[in-house]
């Protein structure tokens, strides 16, 4: 009875453990597949930001992917506080612009200060030549500043501001035709994609996850059966 609770329990902490080995292998495999598919897209021709994302959700090779748009911009631009660009303090320009009946946030660059006459919109439709960056929902707790700028780049604060859902990506402005002069200076993304090294750290995990998993099987049958089997064939042979 003491041997067959011993060996269930062995068995089962053998099956959690391989289990958990193999869930982070494969998280591990997933994240170096979508390291290389979004550097592959970062450098691939530029797709209508719709084909891009949607309102729901994004996958991750949509990162930094280049994209187009044409469409005019909405009156709520919003500001984003304490973003300095080659040292410089200023801040950034969200503004939205309605595609399709999608409305999307466009960061349309960087300003040194709120008064700034880059600020201006355009009173036409523009092209917009761009890549996709997430947005930055981390700072929950403090979304705003008293005088109405954002802490961050919010989803949440961009949707309450506009009254309307938005897609889930943002859209960073490299070009815009006509271009606005003055206007706001195009900022790098936050999210880097394009000529990245291969994630050989990412990949090793892979591998050495995968390896514990059948660790732990060699260590189940070292612990739980051979001592049996031992024991077995030195009956074998005190009968005999």
């Amino acid at each position: 009875m003491a041997l067959s609770a011993r060996a269930v329990g062995f068995t089962t902490l053998a099956v959690v453990l391989s289990a958990v080995c193999v869930v982070a292998g494969t998280w591990q495999g997933v994240r170096t597949r979508d390291i290389v598919e979004a550097e592959r897209a970062s450098a691939s021709a530029p797709i209508p930001v719709l084909e891009a994302a949607d309102i729901d959700g994004f996958p991750a090779t949509s990162v930094g992917r280049p994209v187009t748009a044409v469409g005019a911009y909405g009156d709520e631009q919003v500001l984003v506080a304490q973003r300095e660009l080659d040292g410089r303090p200023g801040e950034w320009v969200v503004a939205p612009m309605v595609i399709d009946g999608t409305t999307v946030a466009v960061l349309r660059g960087w300003i040194d200060s709120p008064d700034s006459p880059a600020l201006a919109l355009p009173t036409a439709p523009v092209a917009i030549a761009g890549a996709m960056q997430p947005f930055e929902d981390f700072y929950a707790e403090q979304p705003r500043l008293p005088d109405g700028r954002l802490v961050a780049v919010s989803r949440g604060e961009l949707e309450a501001a506009w009254g309307t859902p938005v897609l889930s990506l943002v859209l960073v402005v490299s070009e815009q035709t006509p271009p606005s002069v003055p206007g706001p200076v195009p900022v790098p993304l936050t999210v880097q994609t394009a000529n990245v090294p291969f994630p050989l750290q990412n990949a090793a995990y892979t591998l050495q996850w995968f390896v514990f998993a059948g660790f732990v099987w060699v260590m189940w049958w070292l612990w739980l059966v051979r001592p049996r089997a031992d024991s077995l064939d030195g009956d074998t042979k005190e009968m005999t």
